[in-house]
């Protein structure tokens, strides 16, 4: 045996390891180019000896790095999800309730309408007091239901018009506004319970039942 020749006990080193071995496939070309070889489930077609780079075979091309997914415009709904590709998430409008009010879009959920009658009925007028020069006012319910707008001045009716002038802001003025059929605020305590936020007279049409 000459010196640098391998015996039968002695073994080449491996160096590719287990995981890095390049498996050739086919036969030689004859000078023409080299073997495929599969690297890493990618097979590399022999590259020929006129410097070309080597062909890559693979299933489906490689999404690029660090480019942003394609976004399909679609209509946006509520769904925590940019639809329209607007740059803005369930960017909608409110929607109108049918008993007034607005449902909006929260979160990917559409909110429930608001309850057409929680307080009083919307659109209705109460009568109030007011330290002005009538004395008299009235209050409007809201679109909401949810509660009476501020009270604004108005001509008493000419059943309390003597009352306003005499009494002024007063319960005299609260009790001309029971006795004449209107919905009354309770500002003066009429009936005594305490509550001075309550309703009296024919309110009928508009306190919530």
């Amino acid at each position: 045996m000459y010196p640098g020749e391998l015996g039968d006990d002695d073994t080449e080193p491996d160096d590719q390891g287990a995981s890095g071995s390049i498996a050739t496939s086919g036969a030689s070309t004859g000078g023409a180019g080299v073997a495929g070889m599969s690297m890493g489930g990618v097979l590399v077609e022999p590259q020929p000896l006129g410097g070309m780079a080597p062909i890559i075979t693979a299933g489906s091309p490689p999404v690029p790095i660090g480019e942003p997914p394609v976004c399909m415009p679609t209509t946006e709904t509520c769904n925590g999800r940019d639809d329209d590709c607007d740059g803005g998430v369930d960017d909608l409008p409110p929607t109108p309730c049918p008993g007034g009010g607005s449902s909006f879009c929260v979160a990917g959920r559409q909110s429930q309408c608001p309850r057409r009658c929680d307080v009083c009925v919307p659109g209705s007028v109460r009568i109030c007091q007011n330290p002005f020069c009538s004395f008299w006012g009235e209050q409007e319910c809201a679109a909401d239901g949810q509660g009476f707008g501020h009270c604004r001045e108005a001509e008493p009716p000419s059943e309390c018009t003597a009352t306003a002038k005499k009494f002024e802001n007063s319960r005299q003025l609260e009790q001309c506004c029971v006795d004449n059929g209107y919905c009354c605020l309770d500002e003066f305590d009429l009936n005594g319970n305490g509550n001075r936020r309550e309703m009296l007279g024919a309110c009928g049409d508009i306190a919530c039942q």
